[in-house]
């Protein structure tokens, strides 16, 4: 599909799931993001072309990078797909400065008026994202480089996810800071989160999602910022669209029933079957995850890594975290080698 075509969501959706995950995720995050009426004017090629020339930019450097890996894969799970994905996650926090959104990052909960703050407009104008775009954004740069990495819902917290079907690497993209990057195991998510095993074993958690089921989360996003600034009936019919495009996901489901029953009390007098029962009463659409710092498996200081202001020299050193083993292997990986340009 033509990006100079008229933004549909509807023509992505009708392509098949082998031509849906060959398509741009910029482009369909973007596209969905244009059915909001303050977003509608979007230029989606010029954001495009934006994490073309940031990819470009990022693989220009990865064979110099590569040869921090070689000189100590041990410090790297001794695998240069795990090294891969997070030099990318430090390159957008180092190079291209995303950070986590300041006046969110506290906050016990929040209201998404700005649809910015949920879509990858927001975070490449800005630098500042949150879980969803954030992670958006290095799943989009990931598939650009050909790798096999998704979005994965963690309730209502979203992680880009790598899985090749051999290895599974997890990348937590709102801890992203100039010169580090994390990595935790799923276990950590478990705890965290408090993940019962049927939200894993439905699929709806902790899975990499298809292409189909990310335009999914895409949709739920809208729903959620037209939740927020009182447009419920688009609410209510994004909410709908986004349970049947990933209908095993937990949090649309709770969404999307809050919604239809908060119709149902203008479409049913009260003591009507039909009419919004008092059990739902305290329910609401998924709540912000602020950014929290992941305490357990990798995490990456990488000052040294993209070279620049703030940058070392100094020798890499290893520590070995032994309070978490309960949570998994809990690594604390100082890399300050390589040498990527922060031109």
């Amino acid at each position: 599909m033509s990006i100079g075509d008229k933004p549909s969501v509807w023509k992505y959706l009708a392509l098949s799931e082998e031509e849906l995950e060959q398509t741009d995720l910029v482009a369909i995050n973007l596209v969905v993001a244009v059915g909001i009426p303050r977003l509608r004017d979007l230029d989606i090629k010029r954001y495009c072309g934006v994490v073309d020339e940031w990819t470009a930019r990022f693989a220009g450097e990865l064979s110099h990078m590569e040869h921090a890996f070689r000189r100590t894969p041990d410090r790297w799970k001794g695998d240069l797909r795990f090294f891969r994905v997070g030099m990318l996650a430090g390159f957008l926090g180092q190079v291209i400065g995303a950070r986590y959104n300041e006046a969110q990052k506290h906050a016990e909960s929040v209201r998404y008026t700005d649809p910015s703050d949920l879509f990858l407009n927001g975070v490449i104008d800005t630098k500042q994202g949150t879980c969803g775009n954030m992670a958006a954004l290095h799943v989009a740069m990931c598939r650009r480089m050909g790798w096999p990495v998704s979005l994965a819902s963690v309730k209502g917290h979203f992680i880009s996810r790598f899985d090749d079907g051999e290895v599974i690497h997890n990348i937590e993209m709102s801890s992203v800071r100039q010169g580090t990057f994390a990595s935790d195991p799923d276990a950590f998510y478990i705890e965290k989160f408090d993940l019962p095993a049927r939200a894993i074993e439905c699929g709806s958690d902790l899975r990499a999602l298809t292409a189909r089921e990310m335009i999914g989360i895409f949709v739920a996003l809208r729903a959620r910022h037209f939740w927020d600034i009182g447009d419920f009936d688009s609410a209510e019919a994004d909410y709908c669209l986004a349970r049947a495009l990933f209908p095993r996901h937990r949090r649309t489901y709770i969404a999307a029933s809050v919604a239809i029953h908060n119709r149902g009390q203008h479409l049913f007098d009260s003591g009507e079957v039909g009419y919004q029962h008092l059990c739902f009463a305290h329910f609401g659409p998924p709540q912000a995850t602020p950014e929290f710092s992941p305490a357990h498996g990798f995490k990456a200081n990488l000052s040294g890594i993209f070279l620049g202001p703030g940058s070392s020299a100094d020798q890499p050193n290893l520590n070995t975290n032994n309070s978490v083993a309960n949570l998994g292997i809990g690594i604390l990986a100082h890399a300050n080698e390589l040498g990527c340009a922060n031109r």
